[in-house]
This record gives C-alpha cells, sequence and structure tokens, in this order.
C-alpha cells in the first residue's frame, strides 16, 4: 500500500535544514572529535537546582494525581501571576487570564484554530520562527510576511502593509527581542504595532520567550502589556524554555484579557489534556528564583566575548547581539548563507543556521547566519581558537 504525504506537509518540508544535515554528516568525517554546534536554539546548561527539586518532590509526594487542569493548576497560575508582576509590573488575573501550554511550538502553532478561518491573512515577521508559517498554513490562511530588513533595524515597516492586506488580517505576531536577529523593541516601536491593530482590528500577539535574554540593563525588555493599549489588543506567549534551560520539559504560559484569551483556551481543550502536575511544579520552583536567570546571562556574556573577536578575526565584520542567545552575522553578498554553513563546517567543523532556512520571502536571511551560544565555554573557546586560525570568507 501506498501512502503518500499530504500536501500540507509538503508545503512545510524544512529543505534548507536537511541540507546543512546533509553536509554536517559530511563533516563529521573530517571532525570525528566533535562538531561545535551552534545551530539549534536549545540550551546545555542545566535546569535549575530548584526547578529539579520542585518536579521530583511533586512526582513522590503525590503518585496518585489524575489528569491536570488544562489551564494550568492554580499553584502554577499564581506563580505566573506573580512572575509577571514583579518582572513587568503587570496584574494578570490567575483564574481567568494565563492559561499554562506544552511550551511555545505546540501553542505558536495551534493558535490560528482559534482566531483564524481560511482565507484570513496573518502578518507574519520574516525571517522568524517558523511554526508561525506553518500553523498559519494549517488553516489555509493568507500568509503576509513583513521582513525585517537591517536598513530598518529589523523592524517591519508597517506602511508597506496594503490597506486591503490590513482589513483581511485577523492576526499578527511580533517577536522581541528577536529570534534571528537579536533585536530588542523600543516601547515607541510596540506602540506603532499597537495602534496599527487597533486602526484595523487585528489580534496582536507577543512572542516574549527571550524577555530574560539581554547583556545591559539598560536594554532590559519590557512586555507588550508594558505600552498603552497593548493589554486590550494583544496576547503574550512566555515559555520556561530559554529563561531557564528547561527545553525538555515543555512548559510556557499565555496571558492576556480573559475575553482574548478564551478561544484559545478551548483549541487547547480539544487538543490535550494539559500539562503534567510534575513539570508545572518545576515551572513554580524556577519561577520563584532569578539568580539562576542572573547566572545564565553571565555565561551568555561570556560566550558572546570569546565568539564575536574570533568571528570578525574570521572575516565576518558585521554582528547582531542586542538580546537573546543567538548572534546574527553578516556574510558578504557574493556569497548565500547555505554556502559559507558548509564552509564552516568543512574547513572548521562549526555548524550554524543559515539565514536563508529562516526566511520565507525576498532575500532578508541569504546575507546572515544565525549562531546560538548554546556550546559549553569550552566548547566556544575551541570554535573561537578554529575561527582565529583561518579567515573562512577568502
Amino acid at each position: 500500500m501506498k501512502i503518500d504525504r499530504s500536501q500540507y506537509i509538503k508545503s512545510i518540508a524544512p529543505y534548507a535544514f536537511a541540507e546543512v544535515d546533509k553536509a554536517r554528516e559530511k563533516a563529521e568525517e573530517k571532525f570525528p572529535e566533535k562538531i561545535i554546534d551552534f545551530g539549534v536554539g536549545d540550551p546545555t546548561e542545566p535546569a535549575p537546582a530548584v526547578a529539579v527539586s520542585a518536579g521530583v518532590k511533586e512526582a513522590v509526594l503525590h503518585p496518585e494525581r489524575g489528569y491536570p487542569s488544562y489551564d494550568g493548576e492554580s499553584e502554577f497560575r499564581d506563580a505566573v501571576s506573580n512572575w509577571f508582576e514583579k518582572r513587568f509590573g503587570v496584574r494578570m488575573d490567575p483564574d481567568g487570564e494565563i492559561t499554562a501550554t506544552l511550551g511555545s511550538k505546540q501553542a505558536v502553532f495551534i493558535l490560528p484554530m482559534a482566531y483564524v478561518d481560511k482565507g484570513d491573512a496573518i502578518l507574519i515577521p520574516d525571517p522568524g520562527y517558523p511554526p508561525y508559517t506553518t500553523g498559519a498554513k494549517q488553516r489555509e490562511a493568507k500568509l503576509v510576511f513583513m521582513p525585517l530588513r537591517e536598513e530598518n533595524e529589523f523592524f517591519p515597516s508597517l506602511e508597506e502593509i496594503s490597506s486591503e492586506t490590513a482589513e483581511r488580517a485577523k492576526l499578527m505576531w511580533c517577536n522581541y527581542p528577536n529570534n534571528p536577529t537579536t533585536k530588542i523593541a523600543s516601547e515607541t516601536f510596540l506602540k506603532s504595532v499597537i495602534d496599527f491593530c487597533e486602526d484595523n482590528d487585528i489580534l496582536l500577539v507577543s512572542d516574549e520567550a527571550y524577555s530574560e535574554m539581554y547583556y545591559e540593563e539598560e536594554d532590559k525588555p519590557v512586555s507588550l502589556f508594558n505600552i498603552e493599549g497593548g493589554l486590550d489588543k494583544g496576547l503574550v506567549f512566555h515559555s520556561l524554555s530559554k529563561r531557564s534551560n528547561m527545553t525538555n520539559y515543555r512548559i510556557g504560559f499565555v496571558t492576556g484579557r480573559e475575553e482574548l484569551l478564551a478561544p484559545f483556551k478551548e483549541v487547547q481543550t480539544n487538543l490535550h489534556s494539559g500539562q503534567s502536575q510534575i513539570l508545572q511544579s518545576a515551572a513554580v520552583g524556577a519561577l520563584s528564583d532569578e539568580e539562576h536567570v542572573e547566572k545564565m546571562r553571565n555565561i551568555y556574556q561570556k560566550k558572546r566575548e570569546l565568539l564575536i573577536p574570533a568571528l570578525k578575526e574570521a572575516g565576518f565584520l558585521k554582528i547582531y547581539s542586542e538580546g537573546t542567545f543567538y548572534l546574527w552575522v553578516k556574510i558578504p553578498s557574493k556569497s548565500s548563507s547555505l554556502e559559507i554553513v558548509k564552509k564552516l563546517l568543512y574547513e572548521l567543523g562549526i555548524n550554524a543556521t543559515p539565514g536563508e532556512a529562516l526566511a520565507q520571502t525576498e532575500d532578508v536571511g541569504e546575507q546572515f547566519l544565525r549562531f546560538a551560544l548554546v556550546p559549553s565555554i569550552d566548547d566556544t573557546e575551541k570554535a573561537a581558537r578554529r575561527l582565529q586560525k583561518k579567515e573562512i570568507l577568502k
């Protein structure tokens, strides 16, 4: 019996990443000791002890637990509410304005099911997090990509969105600190986006997964909900994955006014049976502690200090690193990002993500590489030494 993939699955085939995987396999023959991988943004530092111990305690003390609450246990929602108020100065009601998610990726993917019908438009930053696009395609929505160009400081040009498209749009994704460009949003920019969405009756969804990843206190990101009108026009996504090195725990949350959040909660109740209380307890522990977050920022800062000068010595002269744990590295116009990634793999045993794999349109990613600062400090030092030995762009 022949079984073919659906047209939807064919439409989201990760071609560029598949090419990188092939190149990596070939490079491993030359560098059998280790490929130093700055590709996928998966932290390698351990989850905080306070999270681990809280999860273990829950498992030991309550082995009889049944299905969890769809919205998250009250302890989890209270912890989220307290953390959000302490961090951003905004109080969200734990009983109606917060819901637990299975990390961010799944939540991002299913969100359009709650607000978008076939043919409606979704405004998506480009380059950007792939589930913004795959979730929109699943709804058969009209995808409208907003280029994040270097000359516009990696902000979308709202004036380029036609009135016809704006009228058709039901949802806009906003992601700052931004993956992959590292840009941190100004309050002025966020206000302009809120006003645009208010004028056109568009739901604004702010993915703030990297809100705790910054390097200078004056650059500390604000939330959409800190800006006038944000609470009435949008939803905010958060995850413990990056803040607390808890990618394996798959725990996050969405918050917003009850009437805006309700449709998303309805979708969740039909797609899964809630997140494990063990993992929610671990998240409660993590949210109660800021020491490990500061330690994490210091570790990423050390990695930046090692890798940025080495990249410059290798010939990469323009490197963006405002927030997140990424570096957005520009390459010469004569090369493609995939070509340079292959050279890094074959000649130095270093892996990065080609910008073209993260972009959907135009050439907004072709002239950039993304380095995720996830290898250990020792491996980052090794990578820096390899880069200093060779000008890879010759």
